[in-house]
């Protein structure tokens, strides 16, 4: 008998939603869950839309005043997104 390579369970999940194509969905919405953690539930629901690709974070914002706020903290809200995600996931942030 072959002896096999002892895997976790999530080296196995992880393998098995990249080959079936849902890793990237499921880190999206990770972000999505780690953005409404920063930015706090308040500010969460001035959140029209989000989108994610190749390292930029999009969220659309209704509340001008807030967009400018969360503006001004972009670097720091930028650091806290990706140790939420535990990996440097998200390199821009723009906020319109």
């Amino acid at each position: 008998m072959k002896k096999q390579e002892t895997r976790t369970l999530q080296d196995v999940l992880e393998q098995t939603l990249r080959e079936t194509g849902l890793y990237e969905g499921l880190e999206i919405v990770r972000l999505n869950n780690a953005w409404d953690t920063v930015i706090g539930p308040a500010a969460a629901k001035e959140c029209l839309s989000r989108s994610f690709s190749e390292g930029v974070y999009k969220v659309k914002i209704r509340s001008g005043v807030l967009r400018c706020q969360l503006d001004m903290q972009k670097t720091v809200l930028r650091a806290r997104l990706n140790t939420q995600m535990g990996k440097s996931i998200v390199t821009d942030l723009i906020l319109y």
